[in-house]
């Protein structure tokens, strides 16, 4: 599937970061990301204050000359914000009613993702598939219709990712009492924010909190129905972590976005010298089933490199999970 098409049928509509960031945040896009859950589907508009929402604009699709599929314009759009300590305990409330996993895939069986990347500089859409060995060893990727690449995974001591194997056994050592695994996330070395540290600055252990659980809600493996509705309690317990319903994913779902407000380094959300917030970054959830939708991050001022204007004030990155299963063999679809 080409990404005009799938983004004609998924409804595209939004875009997340900086050119430093930028840069990284393209290369990190390429590194296989944590969560599989079944193919998502367009989620139902269920609450008088979803349908209270400003409804988007329909997008235009156009192609630029290198071939990219942009999507015109991207753009901020109305939300409303909600109790976060009400929505994460109803969010709690479901999770824990999930089931658990059967079977865990085979170390020699593949995780497939596939996702939808817009970008805030120009709106060019994306589309991502990765095949990830389940015991870690290899990778596969394709960009939009290009070829799939096909790499081995080489262990890297310095290098805090994980195999999805290793990934699931460190979930099912968590606690899953949310005072327990608060206090846990907040000083788990193993997921240092290294940028943050290398620039000399400290990140708060609330921030590093919220960090770390958004990272947990975002992975690939299975995730236990308990720790799910722990992480989702304390995500409550933190202070200035803000609920916004009508948030919207890259293909323009419209969702439940979890920010925290705080000003910290690391944190997502940054405000200027007046306190104001000039960048507010999500995580995107479906305000039913709370399964992981995407990420979306919003430009409220213009965002500068080098006093060069670099994202204009209104642009928006964003990211959608659109498909996942395991499979046998890269290449498969699930």
């Amino acid at each position: 599937m080409d990404d005009l098409k799938l983004l004609s049928e998924l409804r595209a509509d939004a875009p997340e970061p900086d050119a430093d960031r930028l840069r990284a945040l393209r290369a990190r896009s390429l590194r296989p990301r944590r969560r599989f859950r079944p193919v998502l589907s367009l989620p139902m508009v269920t609450t008088a204050a979803m349908t209270a929402v400003a409804a988007i604009a329909a997008v235009v699709v156009v192609v630029n000359d290198d071939g990219r599929s942009v999507a015109s314009p991207p753009a901020i759009v109305e939300v409303t914000p909600v109790s976060a300590q009400v929505m994460l305990r109803q969010a709690a409330l479901t999770a824990e009613k999930r089931r658990p996993e059967d079977t865990p895939p085979r170390p020699d069986q593949w995780l497939y993702r596939k996702s939808v990347v817009m970008q805030p500089a120009d709106g060019a859409v994306e589309i991502q598939e990765y095949w990830t060995r389940y015991d870690g060893t290899e990778q596969a990727t394709r960009l939009g219709s290009g070829p799939m690449e096909r790499r081995t995974v080489e262990p890297d001591p310095d290098d805090d990712d994980l195999s999805p194997r290793q990934y699931a056994a460190r979930l099912a050592k968590l606690p899953t009492d949310p005072d327990e695994l608060l206090a846990h996330v907040k000083g788990d070395l193993h997921w240092r924010d290294k940028p943050v540290e290398e620039r000399g600055l400290h990140e708060h252990p609330d921030a590093r909190a919220f960090r770390v659980l958004s990272l947990y809600l975002g992975q690939e493996e299975y995730m236990p129905p308990k720790l799910e509705a722990a992480i989702f309690r304390a995500l409550a317990r933190i202070p200035g972590v803000r609920v916004d319903l009508g948030v919207r994913d890259a293909v323009g779902r419209s969702g439940m976005g979890i920010a925290y407000e705080a000003d910290s380094p690391g944190s997502g959300t940054r405000r200027d010298e007046n306190g104001e917030v000039v960048e507010r970054s999500y995580v995107v959830l479906d305000s039913t089933t709370y399964n992981h939708l995407g990420s979306r991050t919003e430009y409220l001022r213009n965002y500068l490199i080098n006093g060069e204007v670099a994202f204009q004030k209104g642009s928006v990155f964003a990211t959608a999970e659109v498909a996942a299963g395991v499979v046998d063999e890269p290449g498969q679809l699930p």
